[in-house]
C-alpha cells in the first residue's frame, strides 16, 4: 500500500455487511438502538427473549469486535461508537449503518476517529439537512463515499496511540467522577432516604417516603425561590444567537452534573430579548419533555429552551435539591403525560412534593457534600480541556500535519 493514498472508504470497510434472519435461531439478543450511544458513551444495552418478548423491528443489523456504528438520523447528535466489547447475539438499530473496516488495509479506529472529525459530522450534517426523509439523514452511499488520505500502518497506529492516551486520561477522570457520584448518592440515601443518619428520631412513614415528625413535605414551588420554563429565542434573528450566554438543551444535560459548555449560546442581544428567563448560577435543570428526568446544575449564567424546568433555589439548597431531584427522575418519568411524548409542563412541575428536613440539617449535609460537588467539577473542567485538545489534534493527525512517525507513547 502506498503511502498517504487517497482511497474511499468503501474501499476500506463493509457496510451493513450482515444482518439477523430466523435462521439463526437465536434464543436471545442483545440490542443497542440509536438514542443509546453518543459519542461512544453507551449507556443501555437491552436484553430480548425472542421466545417471549416483543422485539423492535428496527433489531436487524449484527455487529462485531472492531465495528463501527453511525447513526443515519442528525449525524450532529453524535450516535456512533466503535464496538469494543464482545457481546454475544448483538444487534443494533436499522437506524445505524454497521462499519467493518478491511484489518488486512485499515486499523478500525483510525476509521472510527476519522469519522469523528468535526469537519466530517458538519459535512454530513449539511447532507441531512437537504435530505427530504421526515427527519435530517444521510444514506450508507454518503458515508461509503467519504474520501480518505490513508498513511501507512504504522503511522496509523501512531495516531490512533496518541488519540487512544488522550480518551484514556478522559475515561480515568470520568471513572473518578462515577465514584464520587456513587458516593455521593449513598451520603444522600443515608441521611435523607434510609433515614439512618437519624436513627435515634422518631420516624413517620408517609406515600412521599419516610420523615421525621420535625420534617415538611412541600411542593416544588413552595420550597424555590422560582421555577422557570425556558424558551428558545426567535431563530429568524440571527443576531440573537453569539457567544455570550449558554443556551442549554437537552442534549447538553446527558452523563453531565455540571453543565460546563453547550452547543448554542446567545447573544447579549438574544439574552436581554427574554431577560426573565435568565437563570443564576446553580439552577437545578430538570428535563421535562421528550427525554424526561435528566438533572444537571447550571455553572453560570444560561437560557435553556422550553423542555427544562429549572429551580432557582436560596443559599446552598442546590446541593440537596439536585440530588432529591435524581431521586425523583424515574417518578417524573411517570407522571409525564402525551400521546407522543413524555410532557410534563411547569405547572404540573412545580407541584411536585417532596420531603423537606429542617434548614440546620439541609446546612449540615451541605458542609459535607460541597467539597465532593467542587471535586467534580473541577474534574469535569479537566475532561473539557482534554477533549478540546482531542479535537484539535484530530483533524492534524489524520491530514499527515502532524508526523507521527518518530512518536513513542
Amino acid at each position: 500500500m502506498c503511502l498517504n493514498k487517497k482511497y474511499l472508504l468503501k474501499d476500506l470497510c463493509d457496510f451493513n455487511d450482515d444482518s439477523y434472519s430466523l435462521d439463526d435461531k437465536w434464543e436471545f439478543i442483545n440490542y443497542l438502538d440509536t438514542g443509546n450511544i453518543t459519542e461512544n458513551k453507551i449507556d443501555k444495552i437491552k436484553h430480548f427473549n425472542l421466545f417471549k418478548d416483543k422485539v423492535p423491528s428496527r433489531a436487524k443489523r449484527k455487529v462485531n469486535y472492531n465495528d463501527i456504528i453511525f447513526s443515519t438520523v442528525r449525524p450532529i447528535q453524535k450516535h456512533y461508537g466503535i464496538i469494543k466489547d464482545e457481546i454475544e447475539n448483538f444487534l443494533v438499530s436499522t437506524g445505524f449503518t454497521t462499519i467493518s473496516p478491511n484489518p488486512n488495509k485499515v486499523i478500525s479506529e483510525f476509521i472510527y476517529y476519522y469519522l469523528t472529525q468535526e469537519n466530517i459530522i458538519k459535512y454530513l450534517d449539511n447532507i441531512a439537512e437537504q435530505s427530504t426523509s421526515t427527519y435530517p439523514s444521510i444514506k450508507p452511499s454518503d458515508l461509503e463515499n467519504l474520501e480518505i488520505n490513508l498513511p501507512s500502518i504504522n503511522k496509523q497506529k501512531a495516531t490512533v496511540r496518541i488519540l487512544k492516551k488522550l480518551e484514556s486520561l478522559i475515561k480515568i477522570n470520568n471513572s473518578i467522577n462515577q465514584n464520587l457520584e456513587h458516593i455521593m448518592n449513598n451520603i444522600f440515601k443515608n441521611w435523607f432516604i434510609d433515614l439512618n443518619y437519624f436513627n435515634n428520631e422518631k420516624i413517620i412513614e408517609t406515600e412521599y417516603g419516610k420523615m421525621l415528625e420535625n420534617w415538611r413535605i412541600m411542593e416544588l414551588k413552595d420550597f424555590s425561590q422560582d421555577i422557570i420554563c425556558g424558551k428558545t429565542p426567535s431563530t429568524k434573528k440571527p443576531e440573537y444567537y453569539g457567544e455570550n450566554i449558554p443556551f442549554i438543551t437537552i442534549p447538553d444535560m446527558h452523563n453531565q452534573i455540571f453543565i460546563l459548555e453547550t452547543e448554542r449560546y446567545l447573544s447579549n442581544e438574544g439574552s436581554n430579548s427574554q431577560i426573565k428567563k435568565l437563570l443564576p448560577e446553580n439552577s437545578v435543570c430538570v428535563s421535562c419533555i421528550a427525554t424526561v428526568g435528566l438533572v444537571s446544575l447550571i455553572n453560570e449564567k444560561s437560557h435553556t429552551n422550553q423542555q427544562i424546568n429549572s429551580i432557582i433555589c436560596d443559599n446552598k439548597d442546590y446541593y440537596f435539591l439536585y440530588l432529591k431531584m435524581l431521586t425523583l427522575s424515574k417518578y417524573i418519568e411517570s407522571i409525564s403525560s402525551g400521546s407522543t411524548t413524555f410532557n410534563l409542563n411547569k405547572e404540573q412541575f412545580s407541584k411536585i412534593k417532596i420531603i423537606v428536613p429542617p434548614k440546620k440539617i439541609i446546612n449540615n449535609f451541605n458542609i459535607i457534600i460541597e467539597p465532593i460537588f467542587n471535586k467534580i467539577k473541577q474534574i469535569q473542567h479537566e475532561n473539557l480541556k482534554l477533549t478540546k485538545l482531542r479535537d484539535i489534534l484530530l483533524p492534524k493527525l489524520m491530514s499527515g500535519e502532524i508526523d507521527v512517525s518518530n512518536v513513542e507513547i
